[in-house]
């Protein structure tokens, strides 16, 4: 009931194939599903729904203006992980700081990145502590 209102859908590839799934879409390939998400009914046709897909240390796949693109992520040893939890929270803050501010989708999704990789260095959700 609430898809229509959204601008801007974000999960990972587990929630995109359950989505999927929901919507009964013909289709399995992640790029697929978020271009069939973003083309879901939408109220507010003055700007097109972006779409982003992460998969941890893979690619994060973004559908935006009719087209997929995919972003690496910031290379990580594991024994610099500390805590995944909030990562995808990370990603998607520092995604809607950049777009609040109008930056290209192209920025945001750089920044939100860069907020993840920084999130999972630390316990919790919490920036470290940068001088």
């Amino acid at each position: 009931k609430v898809l229509p209102y959204c601008d801007i859908i974000v999960g990972n590839s587990d929630e995109a194939v359950t989505m999927a799934k929901n919507f009964e879409f013909k289709v399995t390939e992640l790029h697929d599903i978020a271009r069939m998400l973003a083309d879901l009914p939408k109220l507010n046709s003055k700007r097109k729904r972006i779409v982003m897909i992460t998969q941890q240390e893979k690619p994060v796949i973004v559908y935006s203006e009719g087209k997929t693109k995919e972003y690496p992520v910031i290379p990580i040893s594991p024994e610099d992980i500390v805590d995944t939890n909030g990562a995808g929270d990370g990603l998607v803050g520092g995604f809607l700081a950049s777009y609040a501010l109008n930056r290209p989708v192209e920025d945001c999704v750089q920044n939100g990145i860069e907020a993840a990789h920084m999130i999972i260095q630390v316990s919790g959700c919490s920036l470290p502590i940068i001088d």
